[in-house]
This record gives C-alpha cells, structure tokens and sequence, in this order.
C-alpha cells in the first residue's frame, strides 16, 4: 500500500492519504476548510498554497485565471508523494 503524508504548516497538522480523491476532498475529510465552488479547476476559489513536494492534477490544465508558480487548486490534484502545503 502506498501513501503520502500532507503537512499543513499553518494550522500543524499531518493526514495520511491513501485513497484516490482529490486533496479537497481528503482535507474536508479532516474537517480542514477550504473555500471552493466549481470543484473542477475553473473559478480558482480554492487555490492554496504549495511549500514542497508535488501534484497530480486529474484535468489536462486548470482554468483558473492569475494561477500563481506555487498555488495549486487542491479540487482537481491529488499528492504526488509527500507534500507541504499552507491554506
């Protein structure tokens, strides 16, 4: 079984994740809020911050306008190994 550890710098806190759903998901999950609305990488609502590491993201290019190097929109990626984010 693989997995990847999400570090949240900003509130310390650690998830394990396991299953195939996006990092949205995976934080709501753990009660971690994230503002969000279209769920598929348009409006950029939900974009956070990337410190280390690196995302899959489950649609060819997000749509999201003014997309920052290192934001990532969290609805529509999934971890790529172990990665340190901030909300």
């Amino acid at each position: 079984m693989t997995y990847s550890i999400i570090e949240i710098t900003n509130i310390k806190k650690k998830i394990i994740y396991t299953k195939n759903i996006s990092l949205l998901f995976i934080l709501k999950l753990h009660d971690i809020h994230v503002e969000y609305q279209c769920q598929s990488g348009y409006c950029g609502i939900c974009r956070i911050e990337l410190i280390k590491g690196e995302v899959l993201y489950s649609i060819k290019q997000p749509m999201a306008a003014l997309f920052e190097e290192r934001e990532i929109l969290p609805c529509c990626c999934k971890p790529n190994g172990n990665i340190i984010i901030k909300i």
